[in-house]
């Protein structure tokens, strides 16, 4: 090979050398081009991820909160528990002494029954002892006249004579 042919070959080859790094350099250019894209991807996937990390520290927070109210309101549901218990209890305590009661005042009402029966039968025995002392009232009013018409025909001193007779002595 001569030495133009030798160089017209080396041309071609400087020349695709050329060529070739051109085409690197375009290619490194756009890899480097896609690395910013992904680093400012990965920039803000870690902004997301630290977001994230706050709002995962907030809602566990929130459920750390919501366990002590949990706990805080089973114990009051138990203490609620126990004080309905307690006025249960209270209550049938009260039903019982209301039923005592309510047969209380059922005997009562029949001895007050059985009382008012009574006043009824005495006012009636009054009212027929109150007719017996005015008839007998009538009786004295009526054997006192008697004894003054049989005074007035016999005379004091002979009344008292009889009288004295009838009296032993």
């Amino acid at each position: 090979m001569e030495e133009k042919e030798m160089l017209e070959l080396l041309l071609q080859k400087v020349t695709d050398l050329e060529l070739g790094l051109k085409e690197q350099k375009e290619h490194n250019a756009a890899v480097a081009k896609d690395l910013e894209d992904q680093k400012e991807h990965n920039a803000m996937a870690a902004k997301d991820i630290k977001e994230q990390k706050g709002h995962n520290a907030a809602v566990a927070k929130d459920l750390k909160e919501q366990k002590a109210y949990n706990a805080a309101f089973a114990k009051d549901l138990k203490e609620q528990k126990t004080q309905v218990a307690g006025i249960t209890k209270e209550l049938k305590e009260q039903k019982e002494h209301y039923l005592a009661m309510a047969q209380d005042i059922k005997e009562l009402k029949e001895d007050q029954l059985i009382i008012k029966q009574a006043v009824l039968e005495t006012n009636r025995s009054v009212k027929n002892i109150k007719t017996n002392i005015e008839n007998l009232s009538d009786q004295v009013s009526q054997l006192s006249e008697d004894q003054k018409s049989v005074r007035e025909i016999l005379g004091d001193h002979e009344v008292a004579i009889r009288t004295l007779r009838k009296k032993p002595v």
